[in-house]
């Protein structure tokens, strides 16, 4: 209340002079700490162990000699294993279904982060195969040519030999021995060899079900830069559609199928097997993880996705074994024999050129600990769980898990799947919901107030100070003195930095980190 003796305004620069003078015991009065800025998203590290004996020593020894972070070197095993077992397993969950082993993988890296060379190794002998069928495809397939021409001529013969002479028409009983010897003969019609790829890189959906309709019903597609795929016509605007829904029906392990108007266009395939391994630059992944349709539609959830922190720029040589490399590393030569016996053994294909996989069961002690590992994701997806905005990733996450079990047991030479499979595999799921979630989260904070978060930090690693001489110092993205100078008083208004110097013209040109201490 007022004194009398007092007017309204002179009463207001009293306190105003106390508020100055004495400091507040009242902490909830005046609240001096920054506006919080975006928390980095912390780290994770990609659970290399759960890759089991085989397939873990080769990532971890592949991303020391290339010099790439340990989930990409994990992710090109993992995607060359699924490749080479996926012909030939399907696994059971339980009573819950069953379904093909195939993985989809993403991985997210730098520009030079060396992408082509991990993959080029993991890949090593899936490549010698394709090259040792190229040796062969020239001449296999003068010999289709020949033998084709021949079967051509014959089938002319055949037709002259029951012309009918003169004007007269030819009976019925003519014409059903033609019809006869004609289908037998089309039945002896040689084949073209298959094509001597294994994998592709930037496919149709067309050009997908040719190519396992074919050469090779089990195939992959790999591409250590997915621009080419996701830019190629496979996913222009007019076929993306078509693209997206083979690549859903291989995974899941239903039949593609083709309507055309053209006689022998159409078709039905069932019993194929396509993994898939896309790598990628993070500028390419945001668009990618961003697009509606292939969110909609269940594309992307499909896929495993790995991200980590770069080491471009800390891949030094001192003190590094100039004796070791990758081609007399044991445990990388272990793998690659596993990968190319998997890769050699002969398909369980029928009469009609399906695959006719064995069916590795879940079941008992293994089962159980699948459910439990189910429940748990499924109770995270309520409202208020961990994996509520990422559901439609976690909802296949036990699905992928069973896949991963197969697929390492096999590759172990397991005779069926453990409980130890499913804890691994249970691990590495784990790390790819707890990638996406952050992934999703990230993708939720201002981008602006993301960068200001690491130019603070790129601040506070050079000595807390800034100058405007040492913009050219800045990480490439905040060089300019224009988009610096935005992200600076930004800093500044949320009180993390200090202008402490200015030019005649009252611009900032040195900033400082203002150190807040927590008042307790």
């Amino acid at each position: 209340m007022f004194n009398h003796d007092t007017t309204g305004a002179s009463w207001l620069d009293d306190q105003a002079h106390q508020m100055i003078e004495t400091p507040s015991n009242d902490e909830g009065n005046l609240d001096l700490s920054p506006e919080p800025l975006p928390l980095s998203p912390k780290p994770l590290s990609y659970p290399v162990e759960a890759l089991g004996p085989v397939l873990a020593p080769a990532a971890k020894r592949l991303a020391y000699h290339v010099q790439v972070p340990i989930g990409m070197a994990c992710q090109s095993v993992l995607s060359a294993a699924s490749l080479v077992v996926q012909g030939h397993v399907d696994v059971a969950r339980g009573n819950i279904g069953s379904g093909p082993v195939a993985l989809f993988l993403m991985t997210e890296g730098e520009s030079g982060e060396r992408k082509s060379s991990v993959d080029k190794i993991a890949l090593a002998p899936i490549r010698t195969i394709e090259a040792e069928q190229r040796e062969q495809f020239d001449k296999v397939m003068t010999t289709f040519r020949a033998e084709d021409e021949a079967w051509e001529m014959c089938r002319k013969s055949i037709i002259a030999a029951n012309e009918v002479k003169g004007k007269q028409a030819m009976s019925e009983e003519q014409q059903a021995r033609l019809s006869e010897q004609l289908a037998a003969h089309d039945e002896c019609r040689p084949k073209p060899p298959p094509m001597p790829n294994l994998t592709f890189s930037e496919p149709t959906a067309e050009g997908m079900y040719k190519h396992l309709k074919a050469n090779h019903p089990s195939a992959g597609l790999y591409s250590d830069e997915a621009i080419g795929f996701f830019g190629g016509h496979g996913m222009s605007e007019e076929a993306r559609g078509r693209t997206i829904e083979a690549l859903c029906h291989l995974w899941d392990g239903a039949p593609l199928t083709r309507t055309r108007g053209t006689v022998g266009e159409s078709g039905f395939l069932a019993g194929r097997r396509l993994s898939t391994h896309l790598m990628m630059q993070p500028i390419i992944a945001d668009k990618v993880l961003g697009d509606p349709l292939l969110q909609g539609q269940g594309f992307l959830p499909r896929f495993l996705i790995c991200r980590e922190p770069s080491l471009i720029g800390t891949r030094f040589l001192a003190d590094r074994d100039p004796s070791a490399s990758v081609d007399t590393d044991p445990d990388i030569a272990a793998y690659c024999r596993r990968i190319d016996e998997l890769a050699r053994k002969e398909l369980p294909i029928n009469d009609s050129g399906e695959l006719e996989p064995r069916l590795l069961r879940i079941e008992g002690e293994p089962f159980k600990v699948m459910c439990d590992l189910h429940d748990g994701i499924e109770s995270e997806l309520a409202p208020d769980g961990a994996f509520h905005d990422i559901r439609a990733f976690a909802s296949k996450a036990t699905e992928n898990a069973a896949r991963l079990a197969a697929i390492m047991s096999v590759v172990e030479g397991a005779d069926a799947i453990s409980v130890t499979h499913i804890e691994r595999a249970g691990q590495l799921v784990t790390y790819y919901l707890e990638t996406m979630k952050n992934r999703t989260n990230e993708a939720q904070q201002d981008q602006q107030e993301r960068q200001a978060r690491d130019l603070l930090g790129w601040i506070s690693s050079h000595g807390s100070t800034l100058h405007q001489n040492d913009f050219k110092r800045l990480p490439s993205a905040y060089r300019s003195a224009k988009k610096a100078r935005l992200l600076l008083d930004k800093l500044v208004l949320a009180g993390y930095l200090r202008a402490t110097k200015y030019s005649a013209r009252n611009t900032a040109t040195e900033w400082k980190v203002v150190n807040h201490v927590q008042s307790h």
